[in-house]
């Protein structure tokens, strides 16, 4: 699982995806536009609403999500529960604890796959909030995973607390995108907006048809160049895409993977290239491409049919990319 980052979302391997379908509106469709910068990354909306698209809502929003949840903030709330002492229930926004407990349910169906706890792994090996300048040795990679594990902390609803039982640092770089994309979408719910397409970081949430009918094109990008892979048809669905191939470092001629195993402490070596994920909310799908990029195509392609979960796997295979689904997904694929 990566790390977090401001200033390294906009290349984050979880975000490796595009939207085909921004090419799709055409002037005087009817649909609003708005673009930005948030949280390190960009966003891109489209919406068809009925008075105008929120845009101080929209900003507000995700302004308000990054001071919760960033690592990159000292100030953040997040990152003051990260300095925080351990067996003291600190109140926190009801937010966080949402994330952390979507979190913790994933880490609990992956068996430790997803677990927002990797920070000092992910930093140990030079990414991160908190990067590391070199490869870091077995000894120090065994002491870093000893604070990996999701249920060193407890989260409480009511009231909203956030609890180290033992010490632990959080990193939520894996699925706070995700909610932020289905906080705006909720915006945009709320402002009676029938028809609308949110792209943030990658990260990506459709609602009804896009500009002239049918469903929301959108194309998943090629690990090997600018092309797309593969079209995928969304109607209101969420998507999300994890890769490998955009953000990595060179160690002594070593190319080492920003995607670190938290059950293992090291950069994953599969040849699992990227996995994208079409569910209900961009929080879970999120989450999801993530863990499975780390467990390698055997165990997520298992994974992904145990779970009922439309998922796109290309793999590295002979020189090139293979691509394998399962079959909750055939019905997103362009056909042709």
């Amino acid at each position: 699982m990566s790390g977090s980052s401001q200033r390294e979302t906009t290349q984050l391997a979880a975000s490796v995806l595009s939207a085909a379908a921004f090419g799709l509106m055409s002037a005087g469709c009817g649909l609003e536009r708005a673009n930005g910068i948030a949280m390190g990354t960009t966003y891109s909306i489209q919406a068809d609403c009925p008075k105008s698209l929120p845009h101080v809502r929209v900003d507000a929003e995700l302004a308000r999500i990054d001071a919760l949840m960033s690592t990159y903030d000292r100030d953040s709330e997040l990152s003051r529960f990260n300095r925080g002492a351990t067996g003291v229930a600190l109140p926190v926004s009801p937010e966080l604890v949402d994330v952390v407990g979507a979190a913790f349910v994933v880490s609990e169906q992956t068996r430790g796959a997803f677990d927002a706890t990797v920070a000092p792994l992910v930093a140990l090996w030079g990414f991160g909030a908190d990067a590391a300048p070199g490869a870091p040795g077995d000894k120090e990679v065994a002491q870093a995973l000893r604070s990996v594990d999701y249920r060193r902390i407890a989260h409480n609803r009511e009231p909203p607390t956030l609890e180290k039982l033992r010490p632990a640092t959080l990193d939520l770089s894996g699925i706070a995108k995700g909610f932020a994309v289905d906080r705006l979408a909720g915006l945009l719910d709320d402002a009676r907006c029938p028809a609308y397409l949110i792209e943030f970081g990658g990260e990506i949430k459709a609602r009804a048809s896009a500009p002239g009918g049918g469903p929301w094109r959108v194309g998943v990008e090629s690990p090997s160049g600018p092309d797309y892979a593969k079209t995928l048809l969304l109607g209101t669905d969420a998507l999300a895409t994890s890769g490998d191939y955009r953000q990595y470092r060179e160690t002594d001629g070593v190319r080492v993977s920003h995607v670190i195993d938290p059950r293992t402490g090291y950069p994953v070596r599969h040849h699992l290239a990227s996995v994208t994920v079409v569910t209900d909310t961009a929080m879970m799908a999120d989450a999801y491409a993530t863990a499975m990029l780390v467990m390698g195509e055997v165990e997520a392609r298992r994974f992904a049919g145990e779970m009922d979960l439309a998922a796109l796997f290309i793999v590295r295979a002979n020189g090139g990319f293979e691509m394998f689904h399962s079959q909750a997904m055939v019905p997103y694929l362009e056909r042709g």
